[in-house]
């Protein structure tokens, strides 16, 4: 029952939201659905910065984190997890999403557009995920096809009704990864992933202009929660 009550909630306030922005922000930090990159990046000179949790039920960890456009299609981004499981003992943070971190790391990573959009065909994107190899380096490579009819438009951008994103990943997240995310207008956005075996599911949307909200369960039954802050230098 309390998970049908946090659903339904998150619908409700989503279907009175603001507009949500085309990049935005994973757990991880780097830009993406729910945990997955996505082959989208930050606009140049467009930053966010936002706080989660992947263990809302508990409060046990939170991530801070903050992301950078450096051109065109190349994004940079740095993420601090603090856990209050201490310092030295490991952390399973979300069965989560599929990362296992130590407490009180610290992650960099970029990513960058590799090919422009085309009609009916994907655009492509790589990136680099703990660059200092804090945990285990995750280099990943991603595809997104923009589908369906065009329901909106954000930052100039055209908006799709069916965004497919797939790829693979080699390192602390590996092998194949798949999501989707349906876009009813520019207000809501729902999303589905499968990584390592999990399935997350989640909504995005926008309570007030510049902040976006992803709420959801990973592995289909743990409450996570990401809050975000997109504006431009």
């Amino acid at each position: 029952m309390r998970m049908w009550q946090a659903v339904a909630a998150v619908i409700v306030v989503s279907l009175i939201a603001c507009g949500v922005a085309v990049a935005e922000p994973t757990l991880y930090g780097f830009s993406g659905l729910f945990t997955i990159p996505t082959a989208g990046t930050l606009d140049k000179g467009t930053y966010n910065v936002g706080v989660n949790s992947g263990e809302v039920e508990d409060w046990d960890d939170f991530s801070y984190y903050a992301n950078f456009g450096l051109g065109s299609a190349t994004e940079a981004g740095v993420l601090m997890f603090r856990s209050d499981a201490g310092s030295t003992s490991e952390v399973d943070s979300a069965s989560e999403t599929g990362r296992r971190f130590n407490a009180d790391e610290t992650f960099l990573s970029i990513k960058r557009t590799l090919s422009e959009p085309d009609e009916g065909g994907p655009t492509i994107a790589g990136g680099i995920f703990d660059l200092t190899d804090e945990v285990e380096t995750t280099v990943y490579m991603v595809a997104s096809w923009e589908q369906g009819r065009k329901v909106g438009e954000v930052e100039g951008r055209d908006v799709h009704f069916l965004d497919l994103h797939a790829g693979f990943a080699a390192g602390m997240f590996e092998d194949f990864f798949a999501g989707v995310d349906l876009r009813f207008g520019t207000d809501l956005e729902v999303m589905a992933e499968w990584i390592m075996d999990d399935i997350n599911l989640g909504a995005r949307f926008s309570p007030f202009d510049n902040f976006t909200v992803d709420a959801g369960f990973l592995d289909a039954e743990d409450l996570a929660i990401n809050v975000s802050y997109t504006s431009e230098l």
